[in-house]
């Protein structure tokens, strides 16, 4: 669990103290620890709002790294894709309610007051609440109900993908349409916006925008996952001993038609990868005297793809083993050849 909520949580707390102090003039200084005390309850309510998404998705097998209370904006980091749009749905309207059912109990609770300190703050406390739970409900990534939306567009349509564009698309409707807030609040309810109306509608309105693009993004990236093979963007390669001269090396890869050099040990087994960048850089009248070992990049754990391996696959090693190249073996464990990084980022390109 990770905490950047103190500078947002003093500002909150210099506000409420500000509200207090209007309608309690008598409490003096108190009012900045009952203004402290409302901030921490709140802060506490959206810790509730997070662990609701965290413990739904451990419900459902998924793994959660970490919760974010940070300065912008919360957030539960959960790992890889829900399996299907119920667990989905789950996940993602499972903070809002929680939200909503804290705001309605401290309503309920300010009724226990007639007036007062304790009636002011769960009041707000209630309100705040509820205004988290449905703005997070509205339909439009990366909201909580963008994810809803996603999940009931996968039930329909029986794409994820699908449901992610839709619901990035309604998110950008809705990036606008905050941004056009305080003209609209003035043409529909005769008010004159100020000037911190139009400062919190670009805030809010950029968040939602830049959140929904990315969303859009990795939605076309992902369509384009189960397309891409490692047998077709990796390149050929020829396997030396680690003694072998570079430029012998480069004679049998050119003979070869092959892309890439790999560097085996005495046993014949692949344990270094010949450098591209490292090779140009030695002069061609030394590459006769420069062996192989001297220009290559000893293989790290997880740095192995296999030649059947797909989209998902490659992007899973990527993320949790990057390099600039990996060994592609093909279903004997014999050397196929080396792909690079950059290989991946040209298909993607090129589709």
């Amino acid at each position: 669990m990770r905490f950047t909520w103190l500078p947002v949580a003093m500002l909150l707390a210099i506000g409420f103290a500000a509200i207090i102090g209007q309608q309690f003039p008598d409490l003096g200084g108190w009012r900045y620890l009952a203004a402290l005390a409302f901030v921490v309850a709140f802060t506490l309510s959206i810790l509730v709002h997070e662990l609701a998404h965290a413990l739904m998705a451990m419900r459902f097998g998924i793994g959660v790294s970490e919760i974010n209370l940070g300065f912008f904006a919360a957030g539960t980091h959960i790992e890889g894709e829900r399996k299907s749009p119920l667990e989905e749905f789950a996940v993602s309207v499972v903070g809002p309610v929680a939200s909503l059912i804290v705001g309605g109990l401290a309503y309920l609770g300010s009724r226990a007051f007639d007036e007062g300190v304790g009636y002011v703050a769960l009041w707000e406390l209630g309100i705040a609440n509820l205004i988290v739970g449905v703005t997070n409900l509205l339909p439009g990534l990366p909201l909580d109900g963008g994810w809803v939306l996603r999940a009931v567009v996968w039930k329909f349509t029986g794409n994820m993908h699908t449901g992610t564009i839709v619901a990035a698309w309604a998110g950008r409707i809705l990036a606008m349409l905050v941004l056009a807030a305080p003209v609209i609040i003035e043409e529909v309810w005769n008010r004159q916006p100020t000037m911190i109306d139009f400062l919190i509608a670009l805030a809010v309105g950029f968040f939602l925008w830049m959140g929904s693009t990315a969303s859009l993004m990795q939605a076309r990236l992902r369509r384009k996952l189960p397309a891409l093979q490692v047998r077709t963007m990796a390149r050929r390669a020829i396997a030396v001993h680690s003694g072998t001269p570079i430029s012998e090396a480069v004679r049998l890869a050119a003979d070869a038609q092959a892309g890439a050099v790999v560097v085996i040990d005495g046993e014949g087994k692949p344990h270094a990868l010949v450098s591209e960048t490292a090779v140009s850089a030695v002069a061609p009248n030394q590459r006769p005297w420069t062996t192989v070992s001297e220009v290559s990049t000893r293989i790290g754990a997880g740095h192995i793809i296999g030649i059947n391996d797909t989209g998902e696959e490659i992007l899973k090693t990527l993320r949790e083993h990057p390099a600039s190249e990996y060994l592609v073996l093909d279903a004997a464990g014999s050397v196929y050849g080396v792909l690079a990084t950059s290989d991946i980022e040209r298909a993607f390109r090129g589709r």
